[in-house]
């Protein structure tokens, strides 16, 4: 695998992981246009990179007291809200893709380019709309809500939804504002990313077995710097950049997709 090539996909991996403009979609177009083939030990990689990262976020942020009263911008989880934010909202997403792995469409959902556009375009406008929707006084997330974020999050699963985009979707449509719908996103993808990781080590040590060569090392570094970079940009400074920003790059790429495949 080139350098470069290398480079191009931690980096990428690392600062689409966390915004709402799906990193499984720009990994797929990558692929899609580029010769090289990603192996599965370099998707491992990027994945423990992230996951790194997201958990070094939460460890700093997340200070776990004996009523979980965190800052200010956390006020609205309680210890049972994270809890269940941390499992209970994996389990649709983590059934439906047993449900496509088991009858191997897992590969040609995400494959198709066209519906990647598609879906892409779709869920940029939802997002949009949805964030015109105006902030209700703060309160703490209830388990309504978590179960209406848990069963959309299995959309994530189709190219072009965007994990981050469809939970900060939802969570504008329900009345929280950017910076809680953000850190909502943030919480819920850490069960994902870690069932991942886990289905990528079974996946390879069920063949050929896992070598720690520099690339790996590179890469897991490159992508825990562009995730916490990613991470520090959709829920620190949300408020300043808004949506739109991720609104408008998102429709200008299904539009230029869309016009290349045609």
């Amino acid at each position: 695998m080139y350098w470069d090539y290398l480079i191009l996909l931690s980096i990428v991996q690392g600062i689409t992981e966390f915004i709402p403009v799906s990193s499984s979609a720009h990994l797929t177009l990558i692929q899609y246009f580029s010769p090289l083939e990603q192996n599965i030990e370099i998707d491992l990689s990027l994945h423990i990179g992230s996951l790194i990262a997201l958990i070094t976020y939460l460890y700093r942020k997340i200070r776990i007291h004996e009523n979980i009263r965190m800052n200010d911008d956390y006020t609205f989880l309680t210890k049972k809200t994270i809890f269940a934010l941390i499992t209970i909202s994996a389990i649709p997403t983590l059934i439906l893709a047993y449900f496509f792995l088991n009858n191997e469409l897992m590969g040609s959902i995400r494959e198709n380019i066209q519906l990647l556009a598609w879906l892409n375009l779709f869920f940029a406008i939802l997002l949009l709309i949805a964030d015109f929707n105006r902030k209700m006084p703060l309160k703490i997330i209830k388990f309504t809500d978590i179960l209406a974020l848990a069963i959309f999050q299995c959309l994530s699963l189709f190219p072009g939804v965007s994990r981050s985009g469809i939970c900060i979707t939802i969570s504008r449509f329900i009345g929280f504002g950017r910076k809680e719908s953000s850190i909502i996103a943030v919480i819920m993808s850490l069960p994902i990313m870690i069932s991942s990781s886990i289905y990528l080590i079974f996946k390879i040590f069920g063949g050929v077995g896992f070598d720690l060569t520099i690339s790996i090392i590179i890469s897991i570094l490159l992508s825990f710097i562009a995730s916490y970079l990613s991470i520090i940009i959709i829920v620190e400074f949300i408020e300043r950049i808004k949506i739109y920003p991720y609104v408008a790059y998102r429709v200008l790429l299904s539009l230029l997709i869309l016009l290349f495949i045609n």
